[in-house]
């Protein structure tokens, strides 16, 4: 039960960053307040979301919930995790790229690092022994947690822009070059290639799905 609202507060906590990020880019409060609490309550209430989606499809006359379900349930585990890994990621195609036009450069870099792990963490995890040991003897889990984003995000806009110089734009600072980065997808791609790794290195736990 504990460890179950550590991991829920923790998701709280992560929805509220990505909607400082939105905030920093778009401004506006609608968009963070309905979305970001329809994400938290759905987070909060998933089982009875279940529950109601599989009712529906018993009383669907027409077929289609009930074969949506069906479908959803016969997929493989790996890949339902799959898919649910990478369903946040459509955010940075719908709004999350603002106007540097790279969402499908970041949904790919990060594609390129949750598949592998989610279908073969149990080799990674047996790779990674020793170094999961070291790492948790110098860093609790409450740190990791918060370095992960914070440290990815720097790694990213070093890569993405060459410097760290421009960082306190993300804070709502002055920039020194105030352009976006567009045409840069190979960029993205390599910054949210090696930020995801980063994060996977830092917060995944041996054994973990």
């Amino acid at each position: 039960m504990i460890q179950n609202l550590r991991r829920l507060w923790g998701f709280i906590a992560y929805v509220i960053f990505f909607a400082w990020l939105d905030w920093m880019t778009h401004r506006s409060v609608p968009f963070i307040v309905f979305v970001g609490g329809a994400v938290i309550l759905g987070a909060l209430f998933r089982a009875r979301i279940g529950g109601a989606i599989q009712a529906m499809s018993l009383r669907d006359t027409s077929g289609w919930t009930n074969r949506f379900v069906n479908g959803w349930l016969v997929l493989p585990w790996k890949m339902r995790r799959t898919l649910v890994a990478l369903t946040p990621l459509l955010y940075f195609l719908l709004r999350g790229q603002g106007t540097s036009g790279a969402g499908g450069a970041v949904l790919l870099g990060a594609a390129a690092v949750a598949v592998p792990v989610i279908l073969m963490g149990d080799q990674i995890d047996r790779l990674l022994q020793r170094y999961y040991l070291r790492r948790d003897a110098l860093l609790p889990r409450w740190l990791r947690l918060v370095l992960a984003p914070a440290v990815a995000i720097v790694l990213a806009f070093a890569i993405v822009h060459g410097s760290i110089l421009d960082l306190p734009a993300l804070f709502g600072g002055a920039t020194l070059t105030p352009r976006s980065p567009v045409g840069l997808d190979g960029r993205f791609f390599l910054a949210t290639l090696i930020a995801s790794a980063f994060s996977v290195l830092l917060i995944r736990e041996r054994g973990t799905s």
